[in-house]
């Protein structure tokens, strides 16, 4: 996701979150945790070769 896309995606939240349930907000922050959880894996890892 590119930073414009990650900007409309985060705009849209902004419209659509007060008009959500609790069970819903519950629902939309786990499957932003898990796609976080996604892209961080499939980042390449930088490893720290000082150890």
């Amino acid at each position: 996701m590119t930073d414009a896309e990650a900007e409309t995606l985060r705009l849209q939240l902004l419209e659509i979150i007060p008009r959500l349930r609790r069970h819903q907000l519950l629902d939309l922050a786990d499957t932003l945790h898990e796609a976080a959880r996604e892209r961080r894996g499939a980042e390449p890892r930088h490893f720290d070769l000082r150890v």
